[in-house]
């Protein structure tokens, strides 16, 4: 029968790194999973580089690859601190599997998909209380405020950790934590089937081994895979302003049609939305360098534009 035996890891301890390793050299595993998806395993073997603005520019959803460039200097800033690089066990273990040979099965979701999941299940309240928090922490250790990397391995600083977490925000919680220990869980257990009589090497983040060992002692709580792997759609706000101006536009016309004012009026009301709206578009074409054509077509279209809610 395969074995699986995990390995929490803080991803800047040299500890970590010392015990990975070691693990390795020891426990002659035939397959490690690392706690890496394709993107992060190809960004590690590169050496990452920061968001460029073409990135920022180009990216469907700004707000994920703000918390993800937020957590990922406040990595690198405690990394710094303590003299190891972010995801230093990581390479150590892809390089250990790597000249011994043994197999490498990436065994975490999609970050892409990770943090949709995780920005779109919070609550306004919940994102703001995020981002203030990771930009206080940047803050603090900015200014020299120490921490124990190594205490953070414990099991019960986890679980206070964790807690504590799942107190300031249950749903970024789910998203970060429970929906990926279940992920990985259900990784681990395709591998098991895959090599019966195997040794398995899993390298995870501290936080995750708990909830990872519980579902494997009984792999029928696991949640369907495929409620694991779909991109949430947010509630569409956009459309729903959108469509709410187009309303209001047309209450607005239907409310001078029958006050009694005449129809002057509302061709007057009607004139000035077409004039405010063409004349400012097509001024700042014109401001941006855009063709004097390109300008008329905006003033021409732009009253129109205004009431699409799509």
């Amino acid at each position: 029968m395969a074995e699986i035996k995990i390995i929490g890891t803080a991803h800047v301890s040299q500890e970590s790194v010392n015990e990975v390793r070691t693990a390795i050299e020891e426990y002659h595993p035939d397959v490690v999973a690392i706690e890496l998806d394709p993107a992060r395993y190809s960004a590690l073997k590169k050496q990452a580089r920061d968001p460029s603005v073409e990135d920022v520019l180009e990216v469907k959803n700004f707000n994920s690859l703000l918390v993800q460039w937020l957590l990922a200097y406040l990595q690198r800033k405690i990394g710094f601190d303590v003299g190891v690089e972010p995801g230093a066990e990581m390479k150590a273990a892809i390089a250990e599997a790597e000249q011994r040979n043994i197999p490498i099965a990436l065994v975490d979701r999609d970050i892409r998909v990770t943090l949709m999941r995780f920005w779109n299940t919070l609550g306004f309240v919940e994102k703001l209380k995020m981002v203030w928090a990771l930009i206080i922490s940047i803050a603090e250790i900015d200014n020299g405020q120490e921490i124990d990397i190594e205490s953070l391995k414990e099991q019960n600083v986890i679980d206070v950790v964790m807690e504590e977490f799942r107190k300031f925000s249950p749903n970024g919680a789910r998203a970060l934590i429970d929906e990926r220990d279940a992920y990985i869980a259900h990784q681990l257990v395709i591998l098991k089937a895959q090599r019966p009589e195997g040794k398995i090497l899993a390298v995870i983040g501290a936080g995750h081994r708990k909830g990872i060992s519980t579902y494997l002692d009984d792999p029928k709580t696991l949640p369907p895979f495929d409620s694991l792997t779909k991109e949430p759609k947010p509630f569409p706000w956009a459309k729903v302003f959108g469509f709410g101006v187009t309303f209001l536009f047309a209450f607005l016309l239907a409310a001078i049609a029958f006050s009694g004012v005449g129809l002057d009026v509302l061709l007057y009301a009607f004139l000035f939305w077409v004039i405010i709206h063409g004349v400012l578009s097509g001024l700042f074409v014109l401001l941006a360098g855009g063709h004097p054509y390109s300008a008329l077509t905006c003033f021409c279209v732009a009253w129109m534009t205004s009431l699409n809610p799509m």
